[in-house]
C-alpha cells in the first residue's frame, strides 16, 4: 500500500475538516485585529527577533492571524480583498475535495512546521552567532521603532514582521496547480489562462523574494517552495480532472449503463475470466487469493484498495484496466 493510503488511515481521525474555512477565518479575524487593537497585532506578528532573543514564541503559531494582504490607504486594496480570500477559499476546497483532509492538512501544517524551524534556526544564526549578531541585537529596537513610526506591517522585514502568511496562500495556488494545472481561470474576469501558467508566475515571484529579500524571507521562500515540491513529487501521478476528463467519464458511464441494461434485458449474465482460463459463474464469489481487477499503472487491486473502482480504457490498444484514480490521467498505449 503507497505511503500516502497508510498515512490517511492513520491519521484522519486527527485531521481537521474543513481546514480551509478555518484559515480564511484567521485571517479576516487578524484584519479585526489590527484595526480594533493594534497593539494585540503588533504581538501576532513573526518577528525573528521576539522569538530567539526575547523568548516569544507564541508568534511561531500566531502569524496565521497576520494579513497577507496590505490595505491600508488604497481602496482598490480593501475592494479586492474579500475577491481575493474567496478565491483562496476556493481553491482550498477544491483541494481538500481532491486530496483529501488527510493530504490537505499535511500540506498546510507541514508548511508552517517547516518555516517556523527555519525561522528560528536564522534567527539563533542572525542574533547570536552571526559575525554581526552583536550589532544586530543592538540595532533592533531603534529599527522597530522607526518601522512601526512609517507604519511597515506587513512587509518583509525583520523589523515589522513577516509576512508569512502571503507565503502560505502563495504555497496554496502552487499545491493546486499540481493537480489542476489544466483549469482555466480568468485573470480580471476578461483574459483566460491556464492555472499551470500562473503557477510558473507565482515561482518567478518567489524567486523574485529570495533574491531581493534579506535572510528571513529567503528563508521562508525556501520553505514554502520545499514544502510545495515535496507534495509535487508525492503526487505527481494524480491530476485533477479538466472538464474534458469528466465529459469522458460521464459518456463512459452511460455507455456502460446503456449495455448492462441491454445484456439484462436478453437475460445474458456476465461470467469472470482469468487469464489460466477458469471461470467464475456469477454469484460464486471471488476465490480467496485472486484478485480480479488490477491497475496497469500502480498496481492496486480490489484486494489492496476495497474503495478503487477500476474499469478498462477504450482509448488503449490493449487489454489495460486503471483504477478510478489513473483512469482519466494515465498515458494511453498505443
Amino acid at each position: 500500500m503507497k505511503l500516502r493510503y497508510k498515512l490517511e488511515n492513520k491519521l484522519d481521525r486527527f485531521a481537521i475538516p474543513y481546514l480551509y474555512i478555518v484559515i480564511i477565518t484567521c485571517i479576516i479575524i487578524g484584519y479585526l485585529i489590527r484595526f480594533m487593537a493594534p497593539s494585540l497585532y503588533d504581538q501576532l506578528l513573526l518577528i525573528p527577533y521576539m522569538i530567539v532573543v526575547k523568548n516569544q514564541y507564541w508568534r511561531l503559531f500566531t502569524w496565521i492571524f497576520t494579513n497577507p494582504f496590505e490595505i491600508m490607504g488604497s481602496f482598490i486594496s480593501f475592494l479586492f480583498l474579500p475577491i481575493s480570500l474567496f478565491f483562496y477559499y476556493s481553491l482550498g476546497r477544491a483541494l481538500e475535495n481532491y486530496w483529501g483532509k488527510v493530504m490537505y492538512n499535511l500540506y498546510i501544517f507541514g508548511g508552517m512546521l517547516l518555516t517556523d524551524i527555519l525561522i528560528v534556526i536564522g534567527g539563533f544564526y542572525y542574533y547570536y552567532f552571526s559575525p554581526a549578531a552583536a550589532e544586530h541585537v543592538a540595532s533592533f529596537p531603534t529599527e522597530l521603532n522607526f518601522a512601526k513610526t512609517m507604519g511597515y506591517y506587513g512587509v518583509d522585514s525583520i523589523y515589522a514582521g513577516l509576512n508569512v502568511t502571503h507565503f502560505m496562500l502563495i504555497s496554496i495556488f502552487l499545491a493546486f496547480t499540481v493537480v489542476g494545472g489544466d483549469h482555466m481561470v480568468y485573470l480580471y474576469f476578461v483574459i483566460p489562462l491556464k492555472m499551470k501558467w500562473l503557477g510558473y508566475v507565482d515561482l518567478l515571484l518567489l524567486l523574485y523574494y529570495f533574491i531581493t529579500g534579506g535572510l528571513f524571507t529567503k528563508l521562508i521562500v525556501v520553505g514554502a517552495v520545499t514544502n510545495y515540491f515535496i507534495y509535487a513529487y508525492i503526487n505527481k501521478s494524480k491530476t485533477m480532472p479538466t472538464l474534458k476528463d469528466r465529459k469522458r467519464k460521464a459518456n463512459f458511464v452511460k455507455a456502460t449503463q446503456k449495455g448492462y441494461k441491454a445484456q439484462r434485458k436478453r437475460g445474458k449474465a456476465d461470467v469472470i475470466h482469468f487469464s489460466n482460463g477458469s471461470i467464475i459463474p456469477p454469484g460464486s464469489g471471488n476465490p480467496e487469493g485472486i484478485s480480479i481487477h488490477k491497475c496497469a499503472v500502480c498496481g492496486c487491486t480490489e484486494i489492496s484498495h476495497p474503495e478503487m473502482e477500476f474499469r478498462f480504457c477504450s482509448k488503449c490498444n490493449g487489454n489495460y484496466e486503471y483504477c478510478s484514480e489513473h483512469l482519466y490521467t494515465h498515458q494511453h498505449v498505443q
